[in-house]
């Protein structure tokens, strides 16, 4: 059988960190903990194409932040629809059991949902806000073609993506690499580069980073 998004995310994250000890699964894992804190956003001075990132409570994100030595596990693209700021994103595991994942525009609370987000973080790519808004459009494109959640996370293959393969893929369409040579390898499952957010937090051709302050 076919393993499912969550399960294939799992798979890829967190096969190196059991070969060193660092993810060990216990009978408190399942259990579920109460939210004590809040991302306190702020869309004042937000534009199209800015990168929204997020770290969440599950250990899927903490594999992925124990891995990229990062703070953050998740990315999305900042896009006012006329009426609400949104985050477009690629994520696994937040639709019922059985349904297909696609990326999603929807909005920023729900992106920083406290059952979601326990921190919080926006940066601005260095360029023109035309530039900026040409990749929020492209984004937006890839959600209204129903573009799947990549489970095999493959950079060579974009007729699916992952969070951080999204960003890469709009902003190098206008001609901004945001990544370089940050990238790492998950040993045993592919031998494919494999970006995760922290590669492109660390990006000079970001201009402005700021993390957004939580309620405790």
């Amino acid at each position: 059988m076919r393993p499912g998004p969550v399960r294939s995310f799992l798979l890829f994250m967190a096969i190196p960190m059991i070969l060193v000890g660092l993810v060990m699964l216990c009978p408190s894992c399942s259990r579920k903990k109460k939210i004590s804190c809040e991302v306190l956003y702020d869309t004042n001075g937000l534009r199209n194409g800015d990168l929204m990132f997020r770290n969440g409570h599950g250990y899927e994100s903490r594999v992925v932040t124990d891995l990229s030595s990062g703070c953050y596990s998740h990315i999305g693209i900042a896009y006012h629809d006329g009426i609400r700021w949104c985050v477009i994103h690629a994520v696994p595991g937040e639709v019922e059991k059985g349904e297909k994942e696609f990326l999603k525009c929807e909005a920023i609370g729900d992106f920083f949902r406290p059952d979601r987000a326990k921190a919080g973080a926006y940066a601005r790519v260095e360029c023109s806000d035309s530039v900026a808004e040409a990749a929020a459009l492209h984004a937006l494109r890839l959600v209204q073609r129903n573009v799947l959640f990549d489970n095999q996370y493959d950079l060579d293959d974009t007729s699916s993506l992952y969070c951080t393969e999204l960003v890469r893929l709009v902003y190098s369409g206008c001609g901004i690499d945001l990544c370089a040579d940050r990238w790492h390898r998950a040993p045993l499952f592919t031998k494919k580069p494999v970006i995760y957010p922290e590669d492109i937090w660390h990006s000079p051709l970001l201009s402005t980073k700021k993390p957004f302050e939580t309620s405790r």
